[in-house]
């Protein structure tokens, strides 16, 4: 019943969708930043870590949420294919869903980083590709609310 509904205003309401996705990637990408500048001070002070900090949850709970976003972003996209493809935001939806990708792939990556070697550097390759995932997602948001404005 609930799916059907949401389905439904992804029809009817495809640029409500798009900027309630676009505020939902806002407040993920807000939340990543601040639990990575929190994991990055972790890392200055050398406190011994493993991948369960608080720290770490919060950065993947920002990239849960851009993930959530990124997997609406999808529907709105392939369910709207004239509508919303051709608006000018469409271009931000599809980097936060590569955006979501990269970051998705990075989380795992780093669960097993620190398995084999413990505490990880501060450009550690998953870290670095964490953060590429953070910033496609950063100028996704910037880029979507600046366009979907005019519309």
């Amino acid at each position: 019943m609930l799916n059907k509904r949401i389905s439904s205003l992804m029809r009817s309401r495809p640029m409500t969708v798009s900027v309630s996705v676009l505020i939902l990637a806002t407040i993920g990408v807000f939340i990543q930043t601040e639990g990575a500048s929190w994991d990055v001070t972790s890392h200055l002070l050398r406190r011994p870590e493993t991948f369960f900090t608080p720290s770490h949850t919060m950065l993947y709970t920002g990239v849960g949420l851009s993930i959530i976003a990124a997997a609406i972003s999808a529907h709105v996209l392939r369910k709207n294919d004239a509508e919303i493809r051709t608006k000018s935001f469409s271009t931000a939806l599809k980097l936060l869903i590569i955006g979501s990708a990269i970051s998705l792939v990075a989380g795992p990556s780093d669960y097993l980083w620190h398995q084999v070697f413990g505490v990880d550097g501060l450009l550690s390759p998953t870290h670095l590709t964490l953060v590429t995932g953070m910033l496609i997602n950063s100028i996704a948001v910037v880029l979507g609310l600046a366009r979907i404005i005019v519309h």
